[in-house]
């Protein structure tokens, strides 16, 4: 497997925001059928990742306890990539408001699919890109590890850039619950967090 480069740019943004209005246009968004509800809900892989701020955890202690929405990306994409983390800095906002100082807010995983190409200080660099706060981490498996998330997840496409665009939603005791479309807006996930949860406590 080659390490995946490629720089982020404004331009890089909006052409990954050409695709997304071309993919929904064409009705591309329904990553194969793969949407909605997960039930029974898919236990994820027992792995480790390597986190932003250089702790390796195991992937089963940054879910505990927590809902999360999680998203496939390396921080060399220069295509849907950008957009996703602006979906997710989008959502990151809109989390923050719902909360109102209420605690735990649903949390955000990137997860890079490029284990050669991507450290800790390359995922701490892409966070801040997008405002990250401390609601927001980004990891890295082992390279063996990869394609056992992708296939857990089914999150995978075909071609070098081989990550679906989709936001899964994985609950506290790291299950997978629901896949969300492909480039789902903000908006989106954040109603799909907002079902999961239920009605919120005071």
């Amino acid at each position: 497997m080659q390490s995946l480069t490629c720089s982020a740019s404004r331009r890089d943004v909006l052409k990954g925001v050409a695709a997304l209005a071309l993919l929904r246009t064409a009705g591309g968004v329904s990553a194969h059928g793969l949407l909605g509800p997960v039930t029974p809900a898919l236990p994820l892989p027992a792995l480790a990742v390597t986190l932003h701020d250089g702790r390796r955890l195991p992937l089963a202690a940054v879910l505990r306890g927590r809902l999360t929405a999680l998203q496939l990306m390396f921080t060399g994409c220069s295509s849907v990539c950008p957009v996703q983390g602006a979906v997710f800095a989008e959502l990151q906002g809109l989390l923050r408001r719902e909360a109102a100082g209420r605690a735990p807010m649903p949390q955000l995983l990137s997860i890079s699919i490029d284990a050669l190409g991507d450290d800790a200080p390359a995922l701490a660099r892409w966070r801040a890109q997008f405002g990250a706060d401390a609601d927001w981490r980004a990891g890295v498996p082992d390279l063996a590890e990869v394609d056992r998330l992708l296939d857990t997840l089914r999150g995978r496409s075909t071609g070098v850039d081989r990550h679906s665009a989709q936001v899964f939603i994985v609950d506290g005791a790291g299950r997978l619950v629901y896949r969300c479309a492909e480039l789902a807006s903000a908006t989106a996930v954040a109603q799909v967090l907002r079902q999961i949860r239920g009605p919120s406590r005071s």
